[in-house]
């Protein structure tokens, strides 16, 4: 399992224990060129709002918008940072 696919899988946990239903993703450019193939295999409707860049929001459509609980929103910036720095630690070990 993917680093993100075990992310989403966990907001996804999470939204559903507070009494909702994920069933969309709105997703910017950026994580749709990383994370489309994921959210498709949790069978979510996915909408790609430029404006998100590299950010999703997960939630219920019909309480979106209207209670907080109801969605989360999930960044791809710290796992690609996280990415680039082990492989940076990569090419230090090489030296």
């Amino acid at each position: 399992m993917s680093e993100l696919l075990r992310l989403l899988t966990t907001v996804i946990r999470e939204i559903e224990e507070d009494g909702f239903q994920p069933k969309i993703a709105l997703i910017g450019p950026k994580f749709a060129e990383k994370g489309m193939k994921e959210l498709k295999d949790l069978n979510l409707k996915v909408y790609i709002v430029e404006e998100l860049n590299c950010d999703a929001i997960i939630g219920d459509p019909r309480f979106i918008g209207h209670l907080r609980k109801a969605s989360r929103r999930v960044s791809l910036e710290p796992l690609m940072e996280e990415k680039e720095f082990w492989e940076e630690m990569e090419e230090i070990q090489k030296l």
